[in-house]
């Protein structure tokens, strides 16, 4: 019987309960590692206490185990946490130490071989990174997760800048020739926009007030939310003043107006704080340095499209606009633009991981990545660094090692390596909580057990 171990993670959480409940008729023995004292509480109605690790502040503050000496580069993780890094230092390097032992012997203890998890804490990340340089515990953190493109369809990464796909070779009924992946928006693209429009009622808004008001989902004990309510007050206080300050002083542009006969560039920004950029993208998070020194190496004639995230509307001030337009040939185009129809403009993308650049290299644009993406199998998708800035001569140098047309190549290895099914949670897409759905991603994680 092997045992696993899945890390809830709020709406997910939903998801993983009816994964594990599925893969218990098969004889895997599931655990958990539960950092929200609600969800402990809720698991313990499906699972036995035994196989709950509870890691609230206190709890793993109080505990009382061997030291082990494993570098995790804890300040790495605590100033990439979007919580963490406003908490208190009293508490939360200490915090990750201790967690990283009590996982340790929660690991050894129940023999886990397998940990399934997102990476976007820091406390999943130190389990991610304990399972790596702790080989002796012979256990394998996995993070399944959409592959994007094409829709309905995931993978189980084995890095945490989900670069890498853990290769499970599953035989599929139709022949390679016809398995070509074609560019389509991905689905949870549409699925965000209705969560924007419900975010924009005052229904919503009311609630969101009330709950904070009342602290309805506050937990001082959970790591992954904010301890003080007035820090949670300044920082949604300013997103809001933000919104405001941006619909009505930042100008955009249209499609239609931009200039004629010109050489287009485009730079798509994250919204930050986020994973993509905090953990996926790190060290590479200051996105207007990132714009800055993508407009050093353009030529003159070049224009340099830079298009803000829908959901990131808040997160920036105006004066982070007001810097980005101030480079010359700069241009702000509009944020509802359809991306499709803006890449039909552009000769390269570039993004720190965004799925934008996936899209352009389907459509045989260049497209370069700052963080690792595994769609930089793509002959089109090259990852660039500083240095590559600074060791070319021109532009025109970024393309010349690109090789010959992979589409098709790129195509057999990512369905041969994905699954199909929607790996989501019941708030962002509905449909992952059906049946059928359950089934196709029970039979997947029963696939990469046994691998």
């Amino acid at each position: 019987m092997k045992n696993i171990c899945f890390i809830a993670n709020y709406y997910k959480t939903g998801v993983f309960i009816e994964i594990a409940k599925g893969l218990m008729q098969y004889g895997l023995r599931p655990y958990w590692i539960v950092p929200n004292f609600k969800q402990y509480i809720s698991l313990k109605t499906h699972f036995h206490e035994d196989r709950l690790l509870y890691i609230g502040k206190k709890e793993v503050l109080a505990s009382k185990t061997e030291a082990r000496e494993f570098d995790l580069k804890i300040n790495e993780l605590i100033h990439g946490d979007r919580v963490l890094r406003y908490e208190s230092e009293k508490w939360k390097f200490k915090y990750l130490a201790k967690l990283k032992d009590l996982y340790y012997v929660f690991i050894e203890k129940n023999q886990i071989q397998f940990i399934f998890g997102e990476l976007t804490w820091a406390h999943e990340l130190v389990a991610y990174r304990l399972t790596l340089q702790a080989v002796n515990l012979n256990c394998e953190y996995l993070n399944p997760h959409t592959i994007r493109i094409p829709n309905r369809r995931f993978a189980f990464f084995s890095d945490e800048f989900q670069s890498k796909i853990k290769e499970v070779n599953v035989e599929l009924a139709t022949p390679a020739s016809t398995r070509i992946i074609n560019l389509e928006k991905p689905s949870y693209l549409a699925l965000n926009n209705k969560i924007l429009n419900n975010k924009r009622t005052i229904e919503y808004n009311l609630t969101k007030l009330k709950n904070f008001i009342f602290r309805t989902n506050q937990d001082s004990n959970d790591p992954t939310l904010y301890n003080s309510a007035f820090t949670l007050f300044k920082i949604r206080t300013k997103e809001i003043y933000n919104r405001i300050v941006f619909k009505n002083f930042v100008k955009e542009t249209k499609i239609e107006e931009l200039p004629q006969n010109k050489s287009f560039i485009l730079f798509t920004l994250h919204k930050q704080p986020e994973a993509s950029i905090d953990v996926i993208g790190r060290y590479y998070e200051n996105q207007l340095e990132l714009i800055t020194n993508i407009w050093r190496i353009l030529p003159q004639e070049y224009i340099l499209l830079v298009k803000e995230h829908s959901n990131a509307i808040g997160d920036r001030s105006v004066s982070f606009y007001k810097k980005v337009k101030s480079l010359k040939n700069v241009i702000l185009i509009e944020h509802r633009e359809d991306s499709h129809k803006i890449l039909e403009k552009t000769e390269a993308v570039f993004t720190v991981s965004g799925t934008i650049a996936y899209e352009a290299a389907l459509k045989g644009i260049y497209a370069y990545t700052f963080a690792p993406t595994f769609f930089n199998k793509l002959n089109a998708c090259r990852k660039v660094s500083w240095s590559t800035y600074r060791n070319i001569k021109s532009f025109k140098e970024l393309s010349i090692s690109t090789k010959n047309d992979n589409r098709i190549k790129f195509s057999d290895w990512l369905f041969s390596n994905s699954f199909e099914g929607i790996m989501s949670d019941a708030f962002s897409d509905p449909r992952c909580m059906e049946k059928e759905n359950i089934l196709k991603l029970v039979n997947a994680f029963l696939k990469v057990t046994k691998c």
